[in-house]
């Protein structure tokens, strides 16, 4: 897993606390959940423009709307949009991480704003 990536990604409200320590545990790299930074409560676009101001910011999100707010206004933030229905969260993290080499690709050496990833 490359630890070289100077970029944080941060969970939206959707996906669980515990899926950001345990992502952050199994690559070595900066996992932040909404509710550890008090992001429950503010909008999407509060949330976008926090993000941007902060630059080299991920966002991973079932959400439709940051797809649209990067569309119309621009990267940084780079988006995971996650296309996967409701489940546990071991099962979250595990598709996480079992596309997460490809994840990464996409986004830095490809330089792709926004990677959809869906579960078949």
């Amino acid at each position: 897993m490359p630890h070289d990536i100077d970029w944080e990604f941060w969970l939206d409200n959707q996906l669980s606390p515990i899926i950001a320590k345990w992502m952050s545990e199994e690559t070595g790299l900066i996992f932040k959940s909404a509710y550890t930074q008090k992001f429950y409560e503010i909008s999407d676009i509060e949330i976008y423009q926090s993000a941007k101001r902060q630059g080299n910011v991920v966002i991973i999100s079932k959400d439709v709307d940051f797809s649209q707010l990067i569309a119309r206004y621009g990267s940084p933030p780079k988006l995971i949009h996650l296309q996967i229905p409701n489940c546990d969260n071991r099962i979250m993290f595990n598709f996480l991480l079992s596309n997460f080499e490809e994840i990464i690709t996409s986004l830095f050496v490809n330089n792709i704003n926004i990677v959809e990833l869906v579960l078949r």
